[in-house]
Parts: structure tokens; sequence; C-alpha cells
């Protein structure tokens, strides 16, 4: 067989995975809404923050925050990391390289203008902070429920193994999508979608997710571990005690492996980002008077 024939065998069989996994949710504009782009706001004064959402998330869960830091004087940049948003279909073939060179590009852009930059990430995003801030410097970082860990230590350690036994995975192929919980965690990634539609639980169900991309995720994980330990920026993290997606007892670990971190724990779940949330006040609180304390205004004017 010809590299030639061999290159368009090999075209053919990656366009039908590529139907069979994604076709269905082509057919939607998911996170079509103007609040999941990249936003940029200027503030009254020389600083900079980059807010970096989470996963699957997009700008639109870090707008809150970011019209308080704006109103506290700070510029606020936010933006779309690749494979999210309207490109969610394209996730499963990004890899986390990607995403820390897309952050570090951000940071290298606020500091050409402003005289302190500070980063804000959530859950994946906050991995992602620590991975960009090891090689592209900032004044200060805040880790909101960072992420670095696959569903605690146990399932962390067997992932090796689940990930040879399987190579795609069907998560929602026994979903029951009239269940409360499971339909809140579905429109929170794909908010767009008509679950009372039967085509679209057809589709969910059928929907396949390549392990790599979880690999992917406990890559990254690992990484941020790593790079925790290295980390000389100064450091805030604030963690709910009742997020059920990302472990407090991992949240203390990493606060071990970074020197000088400091550690808020609140009443709160895993959506830290969101006034809906219980402990919002607190946690907008202690973000402007961490970068009061590490960039202050006396500094950024």
């Amino acid at each position: 067989m010809s590299k030639a024939v061999s290159a368009s065998t090999a075209t053919q069989i990656r366009g039908l995975v590529t139907t069979d996994r994604y076709e269905f949710l082509r057919s939607y504009k998911l996170f079509a809404n103007d609040s999941h782009k990249p936003f940029h706001w200027d503030g009254r004064d020389s600083g900079a923050a980059v807010l970096v959402h989470g996963f699957p998330g997009t700008p639109s869960d870090m707008r809150p925050l970011g019209k308080t830091l704006q109103a506290a004087g700070w510029s606020v940049k936010a933006p779309l990391l690749p494979g999210f948003g309207p490109d969610i279909v394209t996730l499963p073939d990004r890899n986390h390289g990607e995403w820390r060179d897309a952050i570090q590009a951000e940071i290298v852009d606020a500091r050409a203008t402003h005289d302190r930059v500070v980063l804000v990430g959530h859950s994946l995003g906050a991995t992602l902070t620590l991975l960009a801030t090891e090689r592209e410097p900032v004044d200060a970082q805040v880790l909101l429920a960072p992420y670095w860990r696959f569903s605690g230590a146990v399932k962390n350690a067997l992932w090796p193994l689940l990930r040879l036994w399987a190579g795609r995975w069907k998560p929602l192929s026994n979903a029951n999508f009239d269940d409360e919980h499971i339909r809140s965690g579905v429109l929170h990634m794909l908010p767009d979608l008509d679950l009372d539609d039967e085509t679209v639980r057809a589709g969910l169900r059928r929907f396949t997710v390549p392990t790599h991309l979880l690999n992917e995720l406990r890559h990254v994980g690992a990484s941020a571990r790593k790079a925790a330990g290295k980390s000389v920026t100064p450091t805030l993290i604030v963690q709910g005690l009742r997020d059920e997606l990302v472990q407090p007892q991992d949240t203390e670990s990493l606060l071990k492996a970074i020197v000088g971190a400091k550690l808020e724990l609140l009443d709160s779940t895993h959506k830290l980002t969101l006034p809906t949330d219980g402990a919002w006040g607190r946690v907008t609180r202690a973000v402007l008077d961490f970068f009061d304390e590490h960039a202050p205004a006396s500094t950024r004017d």
C-alpha cells in the first residue's frame, strides 16, 4: 500500500470515528451566546487580571468575578481556551500544552501594557495557571478549587489500568435524563441542549469520550503538582468544603507544595465563581484583599 493510499485511508477512518462521536453535537450551535466569548475590560489603573475558566467552562463563568475586579480598578481579560465553547467538539483533539500556551500569551500581552499582572484560575484553569506562571511570572495568583488529581488518590492510581482497558468511554449510555442531578451536570457542560428531546437523549447515550482526553486531564494535574513545588508566586487557594469535584484534602495536599501559599476554606461548592454560591461575598473579598496585599493600588496607579 502506498503512502498516499495509506494516508487517505487513515483520513477516512478518522472521519468515520469523528462522525460517530460528535455528529449529533455539530448540529447544535453550542455555546452560541455572546457571554461565552472572551472578554477584555479596561480598568481605571495600570494593573491587569487574567481570568482562566475551568473544564468544560467558558469565560462566562468568570464574568461575575471580572466585574468585581474591574470595579476595584483592574483591567480584566478572560480568554477562551482552545477546544472550549463553540469549539467543544474539538476538545478531545487538544492537549494541555495548547491551553498553557494560550494563558502564557495572555500574560505576555498583559505585561506589555500593565505594570502589575495577576491571575485567577478556576478548577482546571487553576491547574493551568500553575503551569503558565512557572514559565511566565506574575505578581500574584489565586487558585479557586484547583483540580490536580483525578477524582481522588485511589482513582488517580488506578487510571493507567482503566485507560488500557477501554480506549473509549460512553459516560451517558445508561443515564436517566429525568434525574435532576444528571440534567444539571449535562447542562453545565452543554447548556444549549434540550434534554426532553428524545433525539438529543439518544445522541448523548451514543456519545463517546476517548480516554486519552481523560488521561490528558490526569497528566495536566500531575504536571501542575510538580510546578507547585517550584512556584515562588504569591498564591491564595480558595476551596469549598462541600466541593464534590475537587476534594478539600487534595487541595490541602497541593497547598503544602507551594511555599508560603495561603488557604481560604469556605462553606461552598465547586461553583466558587458564581454569585449564586453561598460564599460568593467571601470569595470576592478574599481575592481583592490578596491582590491588595501583593499588588497594592499605590503601586498600580
